[in-house]
């Protein structure tokens, strides 16, 4: 096995750039592939051999590898976070689920639902975004080699990791919520619709599964943080 000359190395990442592959992950592998495939080969078998992977690795196979990719990735993140979900309604964890829904009704009602947005729900929301963005940072840290090596900009393809992208997108959507609570009283035309029990029980109950949001979020990042590139 031999290490590829920078003339070599320069036609692999012109060949790989060809594909328009917009996936971090399967880039890195395709690369990978390429690169340990061709070490095995002389100098003079270089051209036959990177001939061949470009006919295994076509255009046409390699956008379908991207769309079967993320599909894969979207499903397994939907199977872990409802994976996690459960667990909190299952022993030991129910416990704390009891207790975290009794203490909402507690403080809802001593701090009242206009107070309770300002200290619980948005600190919340901000700490979603904080993730959010702590996903993005450690997705472009991680592939920042690889992207130095590819330089798709010129070509107006935007890389990007699908496990980030996926995780960013679940971890990000309640923030599309943010105005809703405070919303909903002038929609209702209501001046004490804060005092409301309606609107009491909405806060309490929006607010649960905001948290349990929260935490499964995080659960899942930590766990995908250890065997995905992010």
């Amino acid at each position: 096995m031999r290490i590829l000359s920078s003339e070599e190395l320069v036609l692999v990442q012109k060949a790989i750039i060809r594909k328009e592959i917009a996936i971090l992950e399967l880039l890195a592998e395709v690369y990978d592939h390429y690169i340990s495939h061709l070490e095995q080969y002389s100098e003079l078998e270089f051209s036959e051999e990177l001939k061949n992977l470009e006919e295994k690795w076509s255009y046409v196979y390699c956008d379908k590898l991207q769309q079967e990719f993320r599909k894969g990735v979207n499903k397994s993140i939907r199977s872990l976070r409802w994976k996690l979900i459960k667990s909190y309604f299952s022993l030991p964890k129910i416990v704390v689920t009891i207790l975290l829904v009794l203490g909402l009704v507690a403080l809802v009602n001593s701090i009242g639902p206009k107070n309770y947005l300002w200290t619980v729900i948005f600190p919340i929301l901000i700490l979603l975004l904080g993730l959010d963005l702590l996903i993005i940072f450690k997705a472009r840290k991680k592939f920042k080699s690889l992207r130095s090596i590819f330089n798709f900009k010129s070509m107006g393809i935007w890389v990007v990791s699908a496990e980030a992208s996926s995780l960013g997108l679940i971890v990000s959507l309640p923030l599309h919520f943010v105005g809703a609570f405070i919303q909903l009283p002038r929609i209702f035309e209501a001046t004490d619709f804060f005092n409301n029990p309606l609107y009491l029980m909405l806060v309490t109950i929006s607010s649960f599964f905001l948290i349990l949001y929260s935490l499964t979020s995080y659960e899942a990042w930590k766990i995908k943080s250890k065997t995905a590139l992010i």
